[in-house]
């Protein structure tokens, strides 16, 4: 092998781990885009296989179990907590869907009634409803978080969704991690 075949090997060896890493750091990216053009167009199929709903249900409960224990839930009555844990619990089992998720997705909030759309919101004409603004957060190399926020929001009514790496560039949704 002369020099200039080596060079012209090493040179399509740099290129090719470079393409690799870039579709590596983007991967994510593409996971939402692929996730939002999925609820966008109410492919359910397609959506799911981003997802990862055990995991999500798992999240929401431990979020509203903290809130209801925050609000006094168990001590002001241990009964009471337990109780209102085990009704967040159904609820969250029932309403965590592909629906409701794709909702939360396309509108920039979490809403578990119907699907997430309720009959007394009003609706908008598709060219004058705004689209969500969603900045990127990375958290290390398989954490990125995706943080939405509503127009004239001081920035506390973010909710933010969790993807996660799961081998080498496939990501899923793990967690909606919500406002405050």
């Amino acid at each position: 092998m002369n020099r200039l075949q080596q060079r012209l090997l090493a040179a399509a060896a740099i290129a090719i781990a470079a393409g690799i890493a870039a579709y590596w750091y983007w991967s994510p990216y593409l996971a939402v885009r692929a996730l939002r053009e999925a609820a966008l167009n109410a492919d359910a199929a397609r959506f799911n296989e981003h997802v990862d709903f055990p995991r999500v249900r798992d999240s929401l409960k431990a979020q509203f179990a903290e809130r209801i224990d925050g609000a006094g839930g168990r001590s002001a009555g241990g009964f009471g907590g337990l109780l209102a844990n085990a009704v967040i619990g159904t609820v969250i089992d029932a309403a965590v869907r592909p629906e409701t998720i794709m909702f939360a997705m396309r509108e920039g909030r979490f809403n578990i009634e119907r699907g997430g759309q309720r009959e007394d919101q009003p609706q908008s004409e598709p060219g004058e409803r705004k689209q969500p603004v969603w900045r990127t957060e990375r958290q290390g190399a398989d954490t990125v978080l995706f943080h939405v926020q509503r127009d004239g929001g001081d920035g506390s009514d973010r909710m933010a969704l969790v993807m996660q790496r799961h081998g080498f560039a496939d990501w899923k949704l793990t967690d909606i991690r919500l406002s405050d």
